[in-house]
C-alpha cells in the first residue's frame, strides 16, 4: 500500500523547504522562485498574526477578497506543481 506524502505540521515548513530546493536548482525558473518567496512572506506574517503554525487553509481563509484569494491559490499551485525539469 502506497504511503501518502509527508506533509509538515506547519505549512511554512513546506513552503520554506520548496523555496530552498528551488533556490538550489535555479535554472531560469524565476517565476516559481518569486512565487515561493511571496508565499513564504504570507506564511511568516500569518504565523506571527496567529501565534501558531499555519496550514494551507489559513492561507486561503485569511485572504482579503476574491483577487487576493485567487493570487494565493495560484501561489499554492506553483508550490505544489510537479518539477518540470525532472
Amino acid at each position: 500500500m502506497r504511503q501518502p506524502p509527508h506533509l509538515p505540521r506547519d505549512f511554512l515548513e513546506e513552503v520554506e523547504a520548496a523555496l530552498s530546493e528551488t533556490a538550489a536548482q535555479i535554472s531560469g525558473d524565476h517565476r516559481r522562485f518569486a512565487a515561493l518567496e511571496e508565499l513564504v512572506g504570507v506564511c511568516r506574517q500569518l504565523r506571527r498574526d496567529l501565534g501558531r503554525p499555519v496550514n494551507v487553509f489559513d492561507v486561503m481563509r485569511t485572504a482579503q477578497g476574491d483577487a487576493e484569494r485567487q493570487r494565493r491559490h495560484e501561489l499554492i499551485c506553483t508550490l505544489r506543481e510537479p518539477d518540470s525539469r525532472g
